[in-house]
């Protein structure tokens, strides 16, 4: 089993939260996506690229009744170990998802939508799926972490070297096209995280260039 094969990747993904820069960093990306979720009670939401289930598992704490879809047979393997019998696990593209329009309250596209081989398609797809909101957390293109990923991404081959990066207009912009192919419209909040001012002052400042953005796409017909 080599370093880079999907095993591999699945079990770095989660040794990287226990690190201390990933354990801040999750503090606050949690932070900032549980300020744009709003109120779990009663609320259905489906794990769009759910990974080895990291969210997936905050989610359902929170009081979500999840549902989680990712198209890595690795990934999946971890996330159904973490979650067991809390959440229905599923494997199926973020491209095609394989449900009825409007069965959840809530997508959620956490650090995947970089990965797709259609990121166009996978929002559709969202907003097709979703009856109230998306809620995208994605790597920013003009953050420092996001140009030093991408960097190191093109001298080594890593996850990141094929990876899409977003600036927030770019990615609003995408969501609205998305929308409107599903004729929804759609009323956009976002907000940024993890930057160098957060780190030195410890204390949750909102960044337009922090390297995680956090958005809200709120649906109506």
């Amino acid at each position: 089993m080599t370093q880079d094969s999907p095993e591999g990747i699945a079990r770095r993904y989660d040794r990287w939260y226990q690190t201390r820069f990933g354990r801040w960093a999750d503090r606050l990306e949690k932070q900032l996506l549980a300020e744009l979720l709003g109120q779990a009670q009663g609320k259905s939401i489906l794990d769009i690229g759910c990974g080895t289930g990291h969210f997936s598992l905050w989610l359902v704490e929170m009081g979500y009744e999840v549902t989680a879809i990712d198209n890595s047979d690795a990934m999946l393997q971890a996330a159904r170990a973490k979650l067991g019998d809390k959440a229905t696990v599923q494997q199926m593209s973020a491209e095609n998802l394989e449900f009825a329009d409007n069965s959840f309250d809530i997508a959620l596209i956490v650090t995947a939508l970089e990965f797709v081989d259609d990121p166009d398609k996978a929002l559709s797809e969202a907003a097709r799926v979703a009856r109230e909101s998306i809620i995208l957390g994605v790597l920013n293109k003009q953050s420092l972490l996001g140009r030093w990923r991408k960097f190191t991404g093109l001298l080594k081959r890593n996850s990141y070297s094929d990876a899409r990066f977003f600036t927030p207009g770019e990615l609003a912009r995408l969501c609205r096209q998305a929308t409107a192919a599903n004729t929804k419209q759609a009323d956009i909040y976002w907000s940024g995280a993890v930057c160098l001012r957060q780190l030195v002052i410890k204390q949750p400042a909102r960044c337009r260039f922090g390297a995680f953005i956090g958005m809200r796409v709120n649906l109506g017909q």
